[in-house]
């Protein structure tokens, strides 16, 4: 090759191509020149040494024998360089060289690397194209198999990463140490340079950083704009709003509508600083309730495919599961508790459809489960009659009369539709009180002293046509200790009761399997068997009545 030749193009003013990026590296300028215009059309050819590209800038090379032999130490370079990728050689040999039948074994021994197939001149268009289409189409399904590689190697990573998550959230006491812990652990073992979770604020009408670990400031917003905060314009708060798991490359539009010249040169200078490559924004929720938005960023080219997105989509869940338990185990242990009472209605719920049907009053007593509710209502008024009606309401799917007495009966509903006790939880309430009857539901719940009343009013009003808030105030809590409950299943229990449940437990009655039948304690006891039974159910029933028994309220200011 001339050095006339190689002074001319150079890789870094290579455009890329629409077809692929061919390396012509052929010494003789008139079957240089042929080949470059039969080429060109289809391809972008780059004529240049072979030292001056990179594996990354070409896809296949096209060379004669004496540029094979000045640089095939480059040209082995070039093929180490594109790893797994593979890099065709197509050799243009005179048709006189091929009557060696020799070639091959000549062409292996000499370059270890390996030349992937030879054409003859005068070079025949039908023939190049053959050939190049051949070549490129093993080229292709390397490069195919190798994203699927990456694309596997980032998933297993990211669900390796995950698992990680999931365990450093066991334990977690507060919200703060939740988010912490999230970000924590997909910066330091994860594929993504920069994590931050962005939290609405008590208006709930723009998102505010929270927590953020990794080496970039925080993305740029745009500027200022009549139509409410600069954050409601960017995919984080798409998301939070849309309760979906967005993602998105290196484009401006990806992150946020800006629609100013200085914002979109803003936010491409950040990146560019920061080498940012792609984004998810993950929505941080447990059922109806969003707390808030998980971003994530990455370096890496090609991320967030959609088995990415869905494993990210599944942590913002479980991070919003476990601020859930955290929020109502803070307001287990705190002393101080904001009280509201609410008055709810809406024709459409099943709990008040079912007590106007049946012109009964409803009085919650518990929720087991969720998915679906299982609770239990006293019924002031017809039980049978109301049973009948629940088979009719639609949003209950299961009813059952418990059991009747002249107080009035209890019954079990089994809801598939959500519920008023279940909506107030899901917005982070302690529930008090439901009383439902043909004019509504009278509730009073908890919140943690300092919730958001206002927000939970706001959840409430999205799922009912009226929501009144009746009055609110600061209560005194006192949770029962250890001690408290030893001492109040103590006062129940009669001597006998008491005496007859230690023997029990002593001589192995509940251990699995038991070391001792109930006839053989009895028989210990000098009491009959039915006799026994009698008092290990009445202990049972009042050990367990504690146990579930409400934490009281001592007092309000």
């Amino acid at each position: 090759m001339s050095d006339r030749l190689l002074a001319g193009q150079t890789a870094s003013n290579v455009s890329r191509p629409k077809g692929a990026r061919i390396l012509l590296a052929v010494s003789h300028d008139e079957n240089r020149s042929l080949l470059a215009r039969t080429l060109e059309s289809d391809h972008d050819v780059v004529e240049v040494r072979p030292e001056e590209v990179s594996a990354e800038d070409v896809d296949l090379c096209i060379l004669d024998p004496e540029t094979l032999s000045r640089h095939a130490d480059a040209l082995e370079a070039l093929k180490d360089d594109a790893g797994a990728l593979h890099l065709p050689l197509l050799l243009v040999v005179p048709e006189r060289n091929l009557s060696n039948g020799d070639v091959w074994r000549q062409l292996d021994s000499k370059f270890s690397f390996g030349v992937d197939d030879l054409i003859r001149t005068p070079v025949s268009k039908t023939e190049l194209r053959g050939r190049l289409q051949s070549l490129l189409r093993v080229r292709q399904q390397s490069v195919s198999l190798d994203r699927q590689r990456e694309r596997l190697d980032r998933l297993n990573r990211v669900n390796s990463v995950i698992r990680e998550v999931n365990a450093a959230l066991v334990g977690a006491k507060s919200r703060k140490e939740v988010e912490e812990r999230v970000c924590t652990r997909l910066t330091n073992a994860g594929p993504y340079c920069y994590v931050r979770i962005c939290e609405p604020r008590a208006t709930r009408d723009a998102l505010t950083v929270s927590t953020k670990v990794g080496d970039l400031v925080d993305p740029p917003l745009p500027e200022t704009t009549t139509n409410g905060d600069r954050s409601q314009r960017t995919a984080a708060w798409r998301s939070f709003t849309g309760r979906e798991t967005l993602s998105g490359g290196l484009r401006t539009e990806d992150f946020v509508e800006f629609d100013d010249d200085d914002s979109i040169t803003a936010w491409r200078q950040w990146a560019d600083s920061g080498g940012v490559r792609g984004f998810a924004c993950v929505p941080i929720r447990y059922r109806d309730t969003v707390y808030g938005v998980l971003e994530v960023y990455t370096s890496e080219t090609d991320s967030f495919d959609e088995e990415e997105r869905s494993v990210l989509d599944e942590l913002g869940q479980t991070i919003g599961h476990t601020t859930n338990a955290v929020e109502s185990k803070r307001l287990l242990l705190t002393r101080g508790a904001t009280e509201v009472e609410l008055r709810i209605d809406d024709g459409d719920d099943p709990v008040l459809e079912l007590a106007v049907a049946s012109n009964v009053e409803l009085r919650l007593e518990g929720v087991t489960g969720s998915d679906p509710s299982v609770e239990y209502y006293t019924v002031d008024g017809d039980a049978e009659a109301l049973i009948d009606k629940a088979a009719e309401t639609p949003g209950i799917v299961r009813s059952r009369i418990v059991r009747e007495s002249d107080e009035g009966a209890l019954v079990e509903l089994v809801f598939e539709a959500e519920s008023i006790a279940e909506a107030l939880t899901d917005l982070g309430m302690t529930v008090d009180t439901i009383v439902a009857d043909g004019r509504g539901a009278s509730v009073v719940a908890l919140l943690p002293q300092d919730g958001d009343v206002g927000t939970a009013l706001r959840g409430l009003r999205e799922r009912y046509d009226a929501v009144e808030l009746r009055s609110r105030q600061q209560v005194e809590r006192r949770p029962l200790t250890e001690e408290d409950f030893v001492t109040a299943v103590e006062s129940e229990l009669t001597a006998r009761q008491r005496s007859v449940l230690k023997a029990a437990y002593l001589a192995g009655y509940f251990d699995q399997p038991r070391e001792s039948s109930g006839k053989d304690v009895a028989s210990s006891l000098d009491i009959s068997s039915a006799t026994f039974h009698q008092h290990i159910r009445a202990g049972e029933r009042k050990l367990v009545s504690k146990l579930f028994e409400k934490v009281t309220l001592s007092g309000s200011t």
